[in-house]
């Protein structure tokens, strides 16, 4: 019970701006590891390297996409002492956040309908 009040305040930026932009990193570099097996090996045919695959990318961009409200919410919250002194990082990190959002939703969309709903919509059940 504890975990999930624990995100439930990482998610809601009760945490802080350091602890969001931190778990928004973390969310990053799991989506790259993934895609950088899926880049290195894109005909794996081992079992264990598909799975390991195919959680870190979309663990990754679940953390991603989640994880951009509390940074943007907690760049501008005048209270919050962990964010950045200087004006130019509070503005350029949230912004750049708020710019790839679209696309790890995007991706985060399209790999759900890929892998699940994809082939249940043609059928292929």
């Amino acid at each position: 019970m504890h975990v999930w009040h624990v995100l439930l305040d990482l998610y809601l930026g009760r945490r802080g701006y350091r602890a969001s932009l931190i778990a928004y990193g973390i969310g990053f570099w799991l989506f790259a590891l993934g895609v950088g097996i899926w880049l290195s090996l894109p005909e794996a045919q081992s079992l264990i390297l598909l799975v390991l695959r195919t959680a870190l990318i979309n663990i990754g961009l679940v953390v991603l996409v989640l994880m951009t409200y509390p940074v943007i919410y907690c760049a501008f919250k005048i209270t919050d002492t962990t964010r950045p002194y200087s004006r130019f990082r509070r503005i350029l990190e949230p912004a750049v956040v708020g710019a790839l959002s679209p696309l790890y939703l995007m991706l985060l969309v399209s790999n759900f309908i890929k892998a699940y709903a994809g082939q249940f919509l043609l059928g292929l059940n």
